[in-house]
């Protein structure tokens, strides 16, 4: 009889447990080439993006779409850093870029508090991204910039960045073809 009673409360127990391990699974969104981004990465990077920008807040089906297809682009930029042997720059400047950010955007700490609690966002998730947006500029500059301008170039100050955008456009374009990439149209209902 005992045997009963404890078979019998250890199926009540794995009944009231089991919805809730349910509830914790995140699903793939996206797959590039081995990298696996869930669903909850797309939403993270998206409150981000939408922080960094004072953008509305907006985690709806197109919004995680559109997110999901930068999270690709960067990831392809990650990789070509990494074979490249780029060096990163050092875990300290994300600080500095913080204090820059803060002081730019926010009049004081409370309003900057309010800003991240407001979007979700923790300032660890805030350095980190500061940090990569940073170094993915530096990278694009060292690994598409022009070596030198070709007579008759125009002069004017935005030529050579269009040119970065360009070429990243098409290499962008070239390492997509190249890569294996799902997107789930599950996650993004």
């Amino acid at each position: 009889m005992p045997i009963n009673c404890h078979r019998r409360a250890m199926i009540l127990l794995l009944a009231f447990v089991t919805p809730g391990i349910a509830g914790v699974v995140d699903r793939v969104a996206v797959v590039i080439g081995k990298k696996v981004v869930t669903e909850s990465e797309v939403v993270d990077d998206l409150r981000l993006t939408e922080f960094l920008n004072n953008a509305p807040l907006n985690t709806g089906p197109a919004a995680r779409r559109e997110e999901a297809e930068h999270l690709v682009d960067q990831e392809l930029l990650r990789t070509e850093m990494d074979l490249s042997g780029f060096s990163q720059p050092a875990a300290g400047q994300a600080d500095v870029l913080l204090g820059k950010f803060r002081k730019q955007q926010y009049r004081s700490d409370a309003e900057y508090r309010a800003a991240l609690e407001k979007y979700g966002v923790s300032e660890t998730e805030l350095k980190q991204r500061l940090l990569w947006q940073y170094t993915a500029i530096q990278f694009t500059d060292f690994r598409f910039r022009d070596p030198a301008p070709t007579d008759g170039a125009a002069t004017d100050g935005n030529a050579p960045q269009a040119g970065v955008d360009r070429q990243m456009e098409a290499w962008l374009k070239q390492a997509r073809s190249n890569t294996t990439i799902v997107i789930k149209p599950e996650a993004f209902q």
